[in-house]
């Protein structure tokens, strides 16, 4: 369908659906989009396209889709303060930590943001912490890419290398979350960024998210922390931290609030882009290491194989795959993977996945 959208005003829209510009000038989140550009929105996903000039789109909404109009940018001002904060420190690179509850709009905002960063002539490098919403890279791991031109999704960015953890909740794995952010921000360091820009999951509320956000603070050692508060719920923790380096801004107007059944979907998202064109490989057990090595299973249900990250020599992640089968005798494992590099070792971890890569709970 054609929807034309006077100045000043944003079209929103909520996956999955395909938006192409016709004619006209508009953004999101920042990112110019040109005209005869093509985005797709995923499902479980909401993109804003702010017009500064009439503009015709070409919409086409999938099943439950929907599109509606707002007046204004949904991006608010106060987005704004923590770029030219980072812009005036005179160092390289300059942390800047995001926190906020979960759906108050942390990747909306690290977008923004770097998208302003990269227009400012920056190298960006960005950091995904959020196990279970992950945008780069597969969830239930920690990732980083690297940015010198604008995106309307960190989805969009090139991966560069990651850390699987083997979960998507943040307390089952706190210490092996703060490694593997440790790891990945050693690596942005060393190629040379000028922002490194760390995106963090939503458990912010309650004592044992405080000691992780505080223990992550302490690891990272941001030179700014943005909380992104749609009410006090960060009050407490960002008590911790002082005045110095830290900003609050608002959440945009057309918060996206996800039902638990859209985030699980997102979440299969992931697992299907690493995964796709997999293949069944067998690795004989002498010659791969596995860890945690009591984490083999005697026997392997194919219909509900086990997450795995696959690494080559050294730091070097490879990718995820599925174990779906192991042979006791032949002392092999059947791993369902894209992988096509011969990996050294084989992590195994807590996620539990269907022949079509749907999560399975016990």
């Amino acid at each position: 369908m054609r929807q034309t959208i006077q100045p000043n005003k944003t079209l929103i829209v909520d996956g999955p659906a395909s938006v192409e510009l016709i004619t006209g000038k508009a953004e999101v989140f920042g990112c110019p989009f040109n005209e005869l550009q093509q985005v797709i929105v995923r499902e479980g996903k909401r993109t804003p396209f702010f017009v500064s000039e009439t503009s015709v789109f070409e919409v086409v909404l999938g099943a439950n889709a929907t599109v509606q109009e707002m007046e204004g940018n949904t991006v608010p001002e106060s987005w704004n303060k923590p770029i030219q904060t980072v812009l005036g420190l005179d160092k390289k690179p300059v942390v800047v930590l995001v926190l906020g509850a979960t759906d108050a709009g942390k990747s909306s905002f690290c977008t923004y943001m770097l998208n302003k960063m990269v227009e400012a002539k920056c190298r960006v490098a960005v950091l995904d912490g959020d196990l279970g919403q992950s945008d780069i890279g597969p969830c239930a791991s920690v990732g980083y890419a690297i940015a010198t031109k604008p995106v309307v999704e960190l989805y969009d960015l090139r991966y560069q290398n990651g850390y699987f953890i083997g979960v998507t909740s943040p307390p089952t794995a706190v210490t092996k979350t703060l490694e593997g952010l440790t790891a990945m921000m050693q690596e942005a360091v060393q190629r040379q960024a000028d922002t490194i820009l760390v995106n963090t999951d939503g458990f912010v509320v309650g004592n044992d998210a405080i000691r992780y956000k505080l223990s992550l603070i302490k690891a990272l050692k941001p030179d700014v922390v943005v909380g992104v508060q749609i009410q006090n719920e960060l009050e407490t923790l960002l008590s911790y931290l002082g005045g110095g380096g830290v900003l609050t801004v608002e959440p945009s107007v057309a918060l996206n609030l996800r039902t638990n059944e859209k985030r699980r979907i997102l979440r299969e998202m992931t697992y299907a882009k690493y995964l796709r064109k997999s293949k069944l490989q067998c690795f004989p057990l002498s010659q791969i290491t596995v860890e945690p090595r009591n984490a083999v299973p005697k026997k392997q249900d194919p219909e509900k194989g086990i997450l795995v990250g696959l690494y080559g020599w050294g730091s070097r992640f490879l990718g995820i795959g599925v174990l779906r089968a192991v042979n006791v005798e032949r002392r092999t494992l059947k791993v369902q993977t894209a992988v096509t590099t011969k990996p050294h070792r084989l992590i195994i971890g807590r996620v539990f996945l269907n022949r079509k890569l749907q999560e399975i709970y016990d």
